[in-house]
């Protein structure tokens, strides 16, 4: 058990690393690129949520 609680801990380290690295972009970005990424962050998660509820129903 503690093998497991040693590797969950060191996976959820590298995680917090990689994302304190790369919290603030490095180059500029347009407004319209910006827009973009938000749009195709609304997509993901629609199609997530649409899996989410497909799975669901199908479990039912």
């Amino acid at each position: 058990m503690k093998l497991i609680a040693a590797i969950y801990e060191d996976l959820v380290s590298q995680i917090r690393r990689v994302n304190e690295r790369y919290r603030t972009p490095r180059i500029q970005m347009t407004p319209f690129v910006k827009f973009c990424l938000i749009g195709l962050r609304v997509y993901l998660f629609t199609l997530v949520g649409l899996m989410l509820f497909k799975f669901v129903t199908l479990v039912k």
